[in-house]
């Protein structure tokens, strides 16, 4: 890799015997929110492929490594084995590197293993800021992981150009209208997907029933199909003051109807509001990213 060259790719690791039911969750949601851009061994493997080599030359294109961790993780090795420790490598390699995020994943329950009580090419791991992602809160904690990986490796959710906010404010009830219509699909616009958004959050927002003393903010992500129909909708955090009021669910469930004009020049098109909602009952949504 060239330096200064870009590395988007994430890398799951993982012990079968451990957590390969989260883990390959895990993928299949980040793989939904961040795209094509996950790594893991049972789906990304040819048959017949050199597993070894495979496994170093990712770890070696990749910006981030989340070593998923469960309540049997640590204790593997301690086991007696046949055959080389592929975590061990994997994650040798990536604390070994440069220019790689590694993020204990907590799963099941499971805590960060101590320094003293790991390999000594892995030590440095008791020192990372550790992720829990938790079966009860699965959507938010894996959506929080996420925007977090997307800061680190610095993604873009959708193309980005000026957007004048004037005229989003001005216009945006008259186009949520006309949106309405499912116009033919054309170049994706962030700037008409802005404003259909935002209406779409102010006329859900004005129909849900606010519970008494349910205020602040809450960042929300809308995911949008070509077609301009919504197909995924959530908090983009782990904790938001009124999320788990009537209010918060009302909410995901009036936007889980939203639309957008739809595009042909993207495969998704993801919008972020921020969604506040004033102690006198008022809300206000604006544009989060």
């Amino acid at each position: 890799m060239s330096q200064g060259e870009r590395r988007e790719r994430v890398f799951i690791s993982y012990r079968r015997q451990d957590s390969a039911g989260h883990a390959g969750r895990l993928r299949d949601e980040l793989t939904r929110l961040l795209g094509d851009r996950v790594f893991m061994d049972v789906s990304d493997i040819a048959p017949g492929a050199e597993f070894e080599s495979v496994i170093r030359r990712e770890l070696a294109s990749c910006g981030a490594v989340l070593a998923v961790i469960g309540t049997r993780w640590r204790e593997a090795f301690d086991a007696p084995r046949e055959g080389p420790d592929y975590v061990r490598i994997e994650l040798a390699q990536a604390l070994g590197g440069e220019g790689i995020q590694v993020v204990p994943v907590l799963v099941q329950g499971a805590s960060l293993p101590a320094a003293e009580h790991l390999p000594a090419e892995l030590q440095s791991l008791a020192g990372r800021q550790a992720v829990a992602v938790r079966d009860d809160r699965w959507q938010d904690d894996v959506a929080n992981l996420a925007r977090g990986l997307r800061r680190t490796l610095k993604l873009r959710r959708i193309p980005v150009w000026p957007v004048a906010a004037g005229a989003i404010v001005l216009a945006a009830i008259a186009l949520w209208i006309e949106f309405r219509a499912a116009p033919p699909p054309a170049a994706f616009s962030r700037e008409r997907a802005h404003v259909a958004a935002i209406a779409a959050a102010e006329k859900a927002a004005a129909a849900c029933a606010r519970a008494k003393g349910a205020e602040g903010e809450c960042p929300v992500l809308l995911e949008f199909a070509p077609d301009g129909n919504a197909r995924n909708v959530y908090y983009d955090t782990g904790y938001c003051p009124f999320k788990g009021t009537p209010f918060g669910d009302c909410v995901l469930e009036k936007l889980a109807k939203a639309r957008i004009p739809g595009f042909d020049n993207v495969p998704a098109a993801q919008v972020g509001l921020m969604i506040r909602v004033e102690a006198g009952g008022g809300v206000k949504v604006t544009v989060s990213e």
